[in-house]
């Protein structure tokens, strides 16, 4: 995006002067732009999620027991660790990477340490 804002600001005509319609481009382009980098949320609205880890043991996703209610959160499923990514974890989220998951398959149980193979899924009513 920072190549872009720098070669579209550069645009003129032969006379040197940038164009309205360059300036117009660029505007609607960032914004686009802006939007798409922008995970969707539900916009301070208090919801319930459950949380699922992706099993060491089985490679399948596991609910892990738990539910959590978050302000801002996604409104569908996304990793904990790209919903804070470079923010703190809210404190009911921060201990999850030291919770055991129990494999319904192997029936043995695995912690899972990273935070992008947790999944917060908005809680069904």
């Amino acid at each position: 995006m920072h190549s872009f804002i720098h070669s579209s600001c550069g645009k003129s005509n032969l006379d040197g002067n940038i164009r309205a319609t360059d300036n117009i481009r660029y505007i609607m382009q960032l914004k686009l732009d802006m939007r798409d980098s922008i995970p969707p949320s539900t916009k301070n609205l208090a919801v319930r999620y459950s949380l699922l880890a992706l099993c060491n043991k089985c490679g399948a996703t596991h609910d892990m027991a738990i539910t959590v209610v978050l302000n801002n959160g996604p409104i569908e499923k996304q990793s904990v660790g790209h919903v804070y990514n470079g923010k703190t974890l809210p404190k009911s989220l921060a201990d999850l990477t030291n919770r055991g998951v129990s494999c319904p398959k192997t029936g043995r149980q695995s912690i899972q340490k990273d935070k992008h193979q947790i999944f917060l899924v908005p809680a069904k009513n």
